[in-house]
This record gives C-alpha cells, structure tokens and sequence, in this order.
C-alpha cells in the first residue's frame, strides 16, 4: 500500500498530498488492489488529462461550507490531525481534480473520514460518492 504525506489541507474534507497519484491506482479497482497490479490495460482515450492527481476528496462526508467559522475550526483541526503526516488511502474514484477516497493516517490507522464525523467537524454525505 502507497503512503502520502499530506502537504496542505485544502478544506475541511480535502487534502493535498505528495507525491502525487497516477490515475491508474486511483480508478484500480478491488481485485486489482488486492494483487497489486491491474487486470486489463486501461485505454488511451480513458486516461485523459490530467493523469496525476495530488488531491483527496474524503469520501461520504461533507465538512462546513467555505467562508463559515465552521469551516475555519474544521480545517484547524484536520491540520493538527494530518499536516505534515503519512497517509494511506483506499480510492473509489475521481472527482473533478481530487481522487475520492477513505483515507487513514500512518502508522496508527487513524481513519480520517470517521473522525471528522465523530469530532464533529463534518456529516456523512449519503447516499454515497
């Protein structure tokens, strides 16, 4: 499993990383997570532009909206708890710019996406996506 270190919270439910993502490993699907290589090969026309992400939307929450004081204590927060830390992530898809995913911070397994939620920093965004 790859690890990112974050680099910058962008908001409240998403994070930079680096290095960046392939789109590849972002759109890989379980069976080929789980054999550590893809099945098929994706077609040219699929990939598109950009083929790099650094991005993470987390995924099924929604934090604060921009410009709310809620937002500025959820973007506090999500900083104490990431900035400058390694992360793992399990992709589901691709969003705009950003890789949508459940994240948890390395070593400890500390997943992010519940812990915005349980913090109450963010909701659950159902149904899911």
């Amino acid at each position: 499993m790859q690890t990112h270190i974050v680099t910058k919270i962008i908001d409240g439910d998403t994070v930079e990383v680096s290095p960046e993502i392939s789109r590849r490993t972002a759109l890989q699907t379980p069976m080929e997570r789980l054999i550590g290589s893809p099945l098929t090969e994706t077609p040219a026309q699929q990939l598109g532009s950009p083929n790099m992400f650094n991005k993470i939307r987390l995924k099924n929450i929604n934090a604060p909206e921009s410009g709310t004081p809620q937002e500025e204590k959820a973007i506090r927060y999500l900083k104490q708890f990431l900035e400058g830390k390694r992360v793992t992530f399990k992709p589901v898809g691709i969003s705009h710019d950003r890789v949508v995913a459940d994240v948890w911070r390395y070593p400890d397994h500390a997943f992010v996406n519940a812990l915005m939620v349980y913090s109450g920093h963010a909701k659950w965004a159902y149904p899911p996506g």
